[in-house]
């Protein structure tokens, strides 16, 4: 088991692809779905307490891009509600500890999502202030993990009902 104490990490950079690894640099941030899944109550007769039980049924996954900058091919591209998007976000975390910056434990969290945009914030006009717009998908497929391992973190693939991490498929059927 890996030990943590004393380790800390931090964001110190983050690059958005688009598609083919066609660099995004005009994201302010990114927002990840919340992996949450459904519950059912369980309740018997005598039972102390009230058990939430997960379901094989996860809530919608949604995300939000911020953009800083508005390229108008992206913008194009984004507010067709038809299309699938497949974004990737390479986050990189540089890993602290007594002795300083670790950078063996230091890493790369690759983020790989499939998406449509179905929401638009397409930002206030206001003399000096930086251009921003907000869009806000449904995430299909996700996939994450350590830049350099090909095994998944997690993966959710909604279209496939296929929910796995780096131990396998987590709903055995």
């Amino acid at each position: 088991m890996a030990d943590y104490r004393g380790r800390f990490g931090q964001i110190t950079n983050a690059e958005i692809y688009l598609g083919d690894n066609t660099l995004v640099g005009l994201a302010k941030t990114f927002k990840m779905p919340k992996i949450e899944w459904k519950t059912v109550d369980i309740e018997t007769l005598g039972q102390v307490a009230v058990y939430k039980a997960p379901t094989r049924t996860l809530e919608a996954l949604t995300g939000e891009l911020t953009m800083s900058s508005v390229d108008p091919e992206l913008q194009e591209a984004f507010l067709n509600p038809t299309v699938t998007h497949t974004l990737q976000l390479h986050k990189y975390v540089d890993v602290n500890g007594s002795e300083g910056a670790d950078l063996e434990r230091s890493y790369t969290l690759v983020t790989v999502i499939q998406a449509r945009f179905f929401g638009h914030e397409l930002g206030e006009s206001k003399n000096g202030d930086a251009e921003e717009q907000t869009h806000e998908m449904s995430i299909s497929r996700l996939v994450q993990r350590i830049h350099d391992s090909n095994q998944p973190l997690i993966e959710v693939d909604v279209f496939a009902s296929s929910v796995r991490n780096s131990s396998g498929e987590m709903w055995r059927r």
